[in-house]
């Protein structure tokens, strides 16, 4: 089993993924087992079988640029630097279970995050009922949103529909869930009913609790499947040229070779006279 740990200049590492698959493809396409960005990789950028590895497109590795169709063994770790992430790939401690499956998209979606920059975050929004049209950002990973009528909710929506205390969203590194929490009118995921089982949230799903309907939205997801993320991008720096180096003024030079000469010719006078 191989681990890989991703991590992003500038910010924290993400959780490990430990890997039990023979084949594993490091990319940015939906079959990559491992995935980054598109602006940073191919969709399919690295294959690694078993202990060995095959690049599919230009990459760093060990601080080396190396082509296509280089190739190479695993053995005690490599280091794969691509754009602003690095990917650390060594073998798993002895005992390690592998990871959940969905972890490698959850992880995916959180690099668009931080790649989409401000306004990327997973929220809701209330589409039918009183207050249509409130939305809330989901708090970091490994947090969680309890929504209810109640003043122990952290969001609270004085309907009466609502339980004090009615669901409860967790943004994890494993994807985003919802949890009812034994409300009386009950919750709904895309018109399905929920009990205290997680049932995981994707982009455009909708939440009832209730009288009250609410949409899921996911700009990362979006991004991830091609599709615009529906918010601005961030515009790239331009690249601003330095300016050309002026050469040096032959001024000084100029005006020192005048002096010299009009002392020499002075001297010159006075001693013929």
């Amino acid at each position: 089993m191989l681990r890989f740990e991703i991590s992003e200049r500038g910010r924290d590492a993400l959780p490990v993924l430990d890997i039990a698959d023979h084949i594993v493809v490091i990319g940015s396409g939906p079959a990559a087992r491992v995935r980054l960005p598109a602006e940073a990789a191919r969709p399919a950028h690295i294959r690694i079988a078993g202990q060995s590895w095959t690049l599919l497109a230009e990459s760093r590795i060990g601080g080396m640029v190396r082509a296509a169709g280089d190739s190479g063994s695993v053995g005690h770790g490599m280091v794969v630097e691509l754009g602003n992430y690095r990917v650390r790939v060594s073998n798993a401690p002895a005992g390690t279970e592998a990871t959940a499956p969905q972890r490698t998209e959850s992880l995916a979606c959180e690099l668009v995050r931080n790649l989409l920059g401000d306004g990327a975050a997973p929220s809701l929004e209330i589409e039918r009922g009183e207050h249509a049209g409130a939305r809330r950002d989901l708090p970091p990973p490994e947090s969680t949103l309890v929504i209810g009528r109640g003043d122990e909710a952290h969001w609270v929506i004085l309907d009466e529909d609502l339980s004090r205390t009615h669901a409860e969203v967790r943004r994890g590194w494993d994807g985003i869930t919802v949890v009812d929490l034994g409300s009386k009118n009950g919750t709904e995921v895309d018109g399905v009913k929920i009990g205290s089982a997680p049932v995981e949230l994707r982009d455009g799903a909708t939440l009832a609790l209730g009288h009250i309907v609410m949409r899921f939205h996911d700009p990362a997801e979006r991004h991830l499947r091609g599709e615009p993320p529906g918010i601005a991008l961030p515009r790239p720096r331009p690249i601003v040229p330095k300016p050309a180096a002026r050469p040096p003024s032959r001024l000084p030079f100029v005006a020192f070779a005048a002096l010299a000469a009009l002392a020499l010719a002075t001297l010159i006078w006075i001693l013929a006279s």
